[in-house]
């Protein structure tokens, strides 16, 4: 009997232990699941808050790389005397374009949020320059009609033509071309006119390579603000060491502004050769990809190429485009 009872008694015990221990496990699940909901919530309201400032909807912000912005600016300068850059630029806007329309195309229609615009500096003479510029400028997202987004690739192919013309016509009337403050328009313009926290940002600039603009004449030591055919003569970089000299002496432009790390540049339509020096090209990329990297772009976040045949520079841009 005794040893009946000091079973019974042990049996006993051993449930109180076990209920003990699965009440003590519960109350600890619990505690960590509230914890783990606190954690969440504290984490939650800490997202909330840090995206407060921005007007991005969370799901455009999270697919950000796939929201092109795209910028082009024209430099409307004496390049446009000769029929030929126009020809070409006129067939390179066509096919920015057309690779604006193939990203379009590969998006769902709820995360449509994409822009292409297009720029110059100063803001030529003649309005009807700035109302085609306005046609030019086209926003999608997922509320746009399709015609409209079939109907971009004609717009760029239409009105390029017309604005070049008007801008001949503009200088044949201003004994003057509108020009172009390439300049300028990065030190005023360029992260309030082509960087947007919600897209991914590509700066389009059509181009010779030579940088002036009578308004914007700047020298600091061996650094300015420009470049032309007669100031490269003068710099006496004709011979192979251009580089070395480049380096030793700082030349280069002046930086305009700084902290371009959400900008990509693709510049089209080099076109420095020169009969007196055969490192006219060499040296004026190299201006130009040194500017870039002091403004705070990274060497595979930009892209230099000299004029070409449409065909071959549809290839660079699309590339540049669709498959960064």
């Amino acid at each position: 009997m005794i040893i009946k009872t000091k079973f019974i008694e042990e049996h006993y015990s051993m449930k109180i232990s076990i209920l003990t221990y699965l009440v003590l496990y519960s109350f600890f699940i619990i505690s960590c699941t509230d914890n783990n909901s606190n954690i969440n919530s504290d984490e939650e309201k800490s997202s909330s808050f840090s995206n407060h400032n921005s007007r991005c909807p969370k799901y455009i912000l999270k697919n950000k790389v796939e929201n092109l912005n795209i910028s082009i600016l024209l430099d409307l300068s004496d390049r446009i005397e000769e029929h030929k850059i126009v020809e070409k630029d006129t067939a390179y806007l066509s096919s920015i374009s057309k690779a604006f329309i193939n990203h379009i195309k590969n998006k769902k229609l709820i995360f449509l949020e994409d822009k292409v615009q297009l720029f110059f500096n100063p803001e030529p003479l003649k309005g009807e320059i700035t109302e085609i510029a306005q046609q030019l400028k086209i926003r999608f997202t997922k509320d746009t009609p399709q015609p409209r987004i079939k109907n971009t690739v004609v717009l760029y192919k239409k009105y390029p033509i017309k604005l070049y013309q008007l801008a001949i016509e503009d200088a044949e009337e201003n004994l003057q071309y509108p020009g172009s403050d390439i300049w300028r328009f990065f030190k005023d313009n360029v992260k309030d006119y082509c960087i947007d926290e919600c897209h991914r940002n590509v700066l389009i600039i059509l181009t010779d390579g030579y940088m002036y603009h009578e308004a914007t004449i700047m020298n600091q030591k061996n650094r300015t603000s420009y470049i032309t055919p007669n100031s490269l003569k003068r710099l006496n970089l004709n011979k192979n060491n251009w580089k070395e000299k480049i380096e030793e002496l700082d030349l280069g432009f002046i930086p305009a502004t700084n902290n371009l790390d959400d900008l990509e540049i693709l510049v089209i339509g080099i076109n420095s050769q020169n009969p007196e020096n055969p490192y006219a090209q060499d040296i004026i990329n190299t201006y130009w990809s040194k500017w870039f990297e002091e403004m705070g772009l990274e060497n595979n976040n930009y892209k230099i190429k000299a004029a070409d045949i449409p065909t071959n520079i549809e290839e660079v841009i699309f590339d540049f485009i669709l498959n960064k």
